[in-house]
């Protein structure tokens, strides 16, 4: 078996076209595509539908596909264990995180990186969808919520709580809601993408869970600009406790409904279990400062 061959093959699956496919391993398009063409005869299938614009895996290329995926992977893993013994960062590190994330710390934390080791290049995919780690050929994934697939090993980060929050001005005009029920009858600053999230989940003074209905009159995927809005007066908002801290000592912001709170979240720094965890993870992890987390949340 022509292991060149089988990585031309892999390539060209990723990217979807034999151009993209050579580009990833740096040899002429021709040659890509005799080698798959070699590998095809040698196999006695055919691996891809072809057409003038793209090319899609068969049924039988797709089974293949995923075979051969882990194994260039797992050659991957053991050339970077040698280079791992001696080498400072370099190369590819791709990075899936939650779209809101890369509004902020995240992007200091890559640009540090890539300052820091001047080998090194980097991916991101910003997505609220869990990712396949292995599929997607990521390295590292920082994602909230409880660790699901047991080939991961999960680093968690920090624990994130919510409390409602307004300013003085906002209150002073509308009221001070008393119960969770009330709050129906206050617009509020949502974290989300859409006007149609209007439901926050709550944990009441009970320790009871509960769901509370407000009237959203903001809704944005930036948490800072969640905070900003409430305290200008806008609504009530759903802030992460360390992110509301300076604003309520200095009484620019007001606790609403102090025994109310939400369930505790999680955040944690994910990578593959079958993967030597490799220089490059190593050192963005040193990077990752979880002091600079307070701002980080979830969309509600």
């Amino acid at each position: 078996m022509d292991l060149n061959a089988v990585a031309a093959f892999v390539a060209v699956a990723n990217e979807g076209t034999f151009s993209g496919g050579a580009r990833a391993i740096g040899i002429p398009k021709g040659s890509i595509s005799r080698k798959i063409s070699g590998l095809e005869e040698t196999l006695g299938v055919r691996l891809f539908h072809r057409t003038t614009r793209k090319v899609t895996l068969t049924q039988i290329g797709q089974r293949y596909y995923q075979k051969c995926r882990r194994a260039m992977d797992e050659l991957d893993a053991a050339h970077q264990l040698i280079d791992d013994t001696a080498a400072a960062p370099k190369g590819v590190l791709r990075i899936s995180a939650p779209a809101a994330f890369g509004e902020g710390v995240f992007a200091k934390w890559v640009a540090t990186f890539l300052e820091t080791y001047p080998e090194t290049r980097v991916e991101t995919l910003l997505s609220d969808n869990f990712l396949d780690l292995i599929e997607h050929r990521i390295d590292i994934a920082f994602r909230f919520g409880e660790l699901q697939d047991s080939t991961l090993i999960a680093r968690k980060l920090t624990t994130i709580r919510h409390i409602l929050c307004a300013s003085p001005a906002y209150l002073e005009k509308h009221g001070t809601p008393e119960g969770i029920e009330q709050l129906r009858q206050h617009v509020s600053i949502v974290h989300s993408a859409s006007l149609g999230d209007n439901s926050w989940s709550l944990i009441g003074p009970d320790g009871q869970e509960c769901t509370a209905f407000t009237i959203p009159r903001l809704a944005g995927r930036s948490m800072e600009l969640v905070r900003n809005a409430a305290l200008s007066g806008l609504g009530i908002a759903l802030l992460p406790e360390n992110l509301a801290k300076n604003a309520l000592e200095l009484g620019r912001l007001v606790r609403v409904l102090p025994g109310v709170t939400t369930p505790e979240q999680g955040f944690y720094a994910l990578y593959p279990s079958s993967r030597q965890l490799s220089t490059n993870v190593k050192a963005f992890l040193e990077i990752v400062d979880v002091k600079e987390l307070e701002g980080i949340s979830a969309p509600q």
